[in-house]
């Protein structure tokens, strides 16, 4: 089945989806709690490596600071949320 651009767009919008854009929001910074858990994995992990241990720390990373908010097909009245670094 072949659907033209306006056929498509009639379908997603009985479907219940809009054409809108997403929406940013900042990332959940780890509470206190979170924090002491990892302080405390990180304090024995050294109390019990050995002299010549080297101890690395991973971060996922991506290629942008913040990502470019675009648009698209979104359920009617939900939102998108796309994490950044900041606000802006």
């Amino acid at each position: 089945m072949r659907y033209t651009p306006s056929g498509m767009t009639a379908v997603l919008h009985r479907l219940g989806c809009v054409y809108k854009k997403a929406k940013l929001e900042l990332s959940k910074y780890p509470t206190p709690e979170v924090q002491e858990v990892f302080v405390e994995k990180y304090e024995n992990i050294k109390k019990n490596s050995d002299e010549g241990d080297v101890i690395y720390f991973m971060d996922a990373t991506h290629p942008q600071h913040n990502p470019v908010i675009g648009c698209g097909w979104i359920k009617r009245e939900k939102e998108h949320p796309i994490q950044s670094n900041t606000g802006r």
